[in-house]
């Protein structure tokens, strides 16, 4: 696979299947994945300085993974806490 900016619903599926992700078996789907590969991108070249996966879908979908196999729920429990963060922050 080559690096992308962008990953479809599609891309998603199959990076997961690449990394060896069951999904009849795992405790997420692909859409919890995809949100979560789309979020990671975060460590890709959109930011030179925390560039540690340069975009590489696999590597992209590791750290998806990793966190969804912690709590398969993870991205929504990070957008909550961002949704608060970023309210918080607003008050200062």
């Amino acid at each position: 696979m080559t690096k992308k900016e962008y990953f479809s619903l599609k891309d998603a599926e199959m990076i997961g299947r690449a990394i060896g992700v069951d999904w009849k078996k795992n405790r997420f789907g692909v859409k919890e994945f995809w949100t979560g590969i789309r979020v990671e991108l975060e460590h890709g070249s959109r930011d030179p300085v925390t560039n540690v996966t340069n975009d590489d879908p696999i590597l992209t979908g590791k750290i998806a993974l990793a966190h969804l196999n912690e709590f398969p729920d993870y991205y929504k429990r990070l957008e909550k806490m961002e949704k608060g963060a970023e309210k918080a922050h607003r008050k200062r």
